[in-house]
């Protein structure tokens, strides 16, 4: 068993020093062509002589931390070799739920999957730990007894390791699919708490004279949140040629949001009939407001459900303990001394 234990110590340390080493010598043998690319870049900066497209993508990495250049390529290589074990039909229902997540960390759903693995095999590496640690914990002279006799023998100690294994186990399996529906689910309440605000702020754009596709590009430029990064998608997929009506269909798509695929259903609806995009949006804009109004007071009439449980297990053991604790030792002498004066 100890063994075993040194054998996957000892091809971890190998795997890590590997992978430290493939990673110095790439870094070696590009930084002179970094240096040089960048003092091109600088020389044709002063010089005012226009760049292409690779070299600005290029300065774009070389000016990025040491986090974006170098760890999360490596952490999105890593992971996508464990991504290649699982199976391409789940992979659809996986790429809606990133998408709905805003896909965090730029990963796809081999990279997920990768991830998923990996935590998992720690799990059991975990698990394994602790199932060792409580096994060791009985005596050996104890080592050979019937199965009517192992919960006597194996003690608290092992079965608290068992459990405490069980529920490593466990947690590792579910932490990825947990952390991506939190995800998710923030993302939607983002989206959703700061719609009536964009659409006030399109109401006004549009006032001023500008189009439909110029508001939102003018909120995605003003606003780094996820709904300013889905209009600014929708502004990119329009300059790349895919119809309005498509890349509206596809905001809410992504989104998955009620009211966002209510608000884009209307857009849709008024420029197909010819009505004016301004009166529309100041409608649906109060719309919002009122429905933004409703979803705080829901929220608020939840809240004295939500607190009943940690009144009743936390604040009210302690208030009893603290009004009654002093009395008990009283009471406790008072019916002492009247059961001996009674005998």
């Amino acid at each position: 068993m100890a063994l075993l234990v040194y054998a996957m110590c000892g091809f971890s340390l190998i795997a890590a020093g590997a992978m430290l080493v493939l990673i110095s010598f790439r870094s070696a043998g590009t930084t002179a062509f970094n240096r040089r690319l960048r003092d091109y870049v600088q020389a044709a900066g002063r010089s005012g002589r226009p760049q292409n497209s690779l070299l600005r993508s290029r300065q774009r990495e070389l000016s990025g931390s040491f986090r974006s250049r170098l760890l999360i390529p490596a952490f999105r290589r890593l992971t996508r070799v464990f991504g290649r074990l699982t199976p391409s039909g789940m992979f659809d229902q996986l790429r809606h739920q990133l998408a709905l997540a805003g896909n965090p960390l730029g990963m796809g759903p081999s990279e997920f999957y990768g991830l998923r693995i990996g935590i998992t095999v720690l799990g059991l590496w975990l698990a394994y730990g602790f199932l060792r640690r409580g096994l060791a914990a009985v005596p050996q002279s104890q080592a050979a007894y019937d199965v009517s006799s192992a919960p006597s023998v194996a003690g608290p100690g092992a079965l608290l390791s068992i459990l405490t294994a069980g529920l490593a186990l466990v947690m590792c399996n579910y932490l990825p699919k947990t952390w991506l529906r939190r995800r998710v689910r923030q993302r939607k309440d983002a989206i959703a708490k700061g719609l009536p605000d964009a659409l006030d702020m399109l109401s006004v754009c549009a006032d001023a004279g500008l189009g439909f596709d110029q508001s939102l590009q003018r909120v995605s430029e003003h606003w780094k949140t996820a709904l300013g990064a889905e209009f600014g998608r929708v502004v990119s997929e329009i300059g790349m040629g895919v119809p309005r009506r498509e890349a509206l269909r596809n905001l809410a798509e992504r989104a998955d949001i009620q009211e966002l695929s209510s608000f884009v259903a209307l857009i849709l609806q008024s420029d197909q009939l010819g009505m004016s995009i301004t009166d529309t949006l100041h409608a649906q804009a109060d719309q919002m407001r009122v429905e933004r109004r409703f979803r705080a007071q829901e929220q608020a009439r939840k809240m004295p459900l939500k607190m009943l449980f940690p009144l009743l297990l936390l604040i009210f053991p302690a208030m009893f303990a603290v009004i009654v604790g002093p009395v008990i030792p009283v009471l406790a002498d008072f019916f002492s001394n009247l059961i001996y004066s009674v005998q």
